[in-house]
């Protein structure tokens, strides 16, 4: 599939779905919790972003795992439902907006989220990559696992394997993506802590390097990453990129810049960017990479920083 860049992803989906429906969304599995008990709110959130310009909507499963519904009481069979479940609302959302405004002639688009293993485990892993003695092949299984369930539903237009805290997880990935047939275009993004260096510590030009020759994965990058290191790793970047006959697209949609405390779980803004110096920053990311980006915000950020970045965008083009 051939895409028309740049992608204007959607911003954050629990933090937008708080704010809009005064839901506390702090919980494991916050995310089947909605799909199940107002899954209307769910596609209002998709219809929102895509008001605000996005191109595409990201399906409300960052955690959802058969191993996460289980350990949470639900059946396999219920699991599975609200897994397809999170498919069909962004489907949904992304038709009706097209039947509402029938003078659009952009791409809208649906993207499945494939969360990192700890988002299933909620402790903060996730901007660690502190898996514990886990190993390479129980990834591999617990992602795959998901994966295939996921996309019995022809629905998504591509994957995001997002918030990728550790090196060992992008290993897994790649294996998996060795080992799968028939897979729609994949993303993958990585947590950053730094200018450099992914969660783990791993050099993020390192880990963006194992996905250089499968061609299954279009697009590489980060997510949910301070706003103040994007500059710095799109820098690295390009500059590795120079060297490189067939880039891969690049996946840019850091958090709003605030800073989750997993103790009181809650947010600390103190440090949020405004939103016009969102839109700001990340229009002159595409600019500095070219225009293959998918660009777009995380937690923390919602559809006015989708409005701020598109505005953007267009007075480049």
């Amino acid at each position: 599939m051939s895409f028309q860049y740049p992608i204007v992803l959607d911003g954050g989906f629990a933090t937008e779905l708080e704010k809009q429906f005064k839901k506390d969304l702090s919980g494991k599995l916050w995310s089947a919790q909605c799909l199940e008990d107002d899954p209307v709110a769910v596609k209002s959130v998709h219809k929102s972003y895509y008001e605000a310009g996005a191109n595409v909507a990201t399906t409300c499963s960052y955690q959802a795992s058969i191993e996460g519904f289980l350990q949470a009481g639900y059946t396999r069979e219920h699991g599975i439902e609200l897994m397809n479940k999170s498919i069909s609302l962004a489907c949904e959302a992304r038709d009706e907006f097209r039947k509402e405004h029938p003078e659009d002639k952009e791409e809208r688009l649906v993207a499945l989220s494939i969360g990192c293993y700890g988002a299933i485990l909620a402790n903060g892993s996730e901007y660690t990559g502190d898996y514990g003695n886990i190993t390479i092949d129980r990834l591999v299984q617990f992602h795959k696992d998901r994966l295939e369930i996921f996309l019995e539903n022809k629905g998504v237009d591509f994957v995001l394997f997002e918030t990728i805290p550790s090196v060992l997880e992008a290993e897994a990935i790649v294996k998996i993506m060795k080992e799968m047939n028939d897979l729609p275009p994949v993303g993958v993004a990585f947590q950053c802590r730094s200018d450099h260096q992914i969660a783990d510590g791993t050099d993020l030009l390192y880990v963006l390097s194992l996905f250089d020759k499968l061609d299954c994965v279009f697009a590489v990058g980060v997510n949910c990453t301070k706003p103040q290191h994007i500059e710095m790793l799109v820098n690295r970047i390009v500059e590795v990129n120079k060297e490189k006959e067939d880039k891969k697209a690049l996946l840019l949609y850091p958090d709003g810049g605030e800073v989750w405390d997993a103790v009181a779980r809650s947010w600390d803004s103190s440090c949020k960017l405004a939103k016009d110096k969102f839109g700001f920053l990340l229009s002159k990311c595409v600019q500095d990479y070219d225009s293959r980006v998918l660009v777009g915000g995380c937690c923390g950020t919602g559809p006015d920083h989708i409005k701020s970045l598109k505005s953007y965008l267009s007075r480049k083009q």
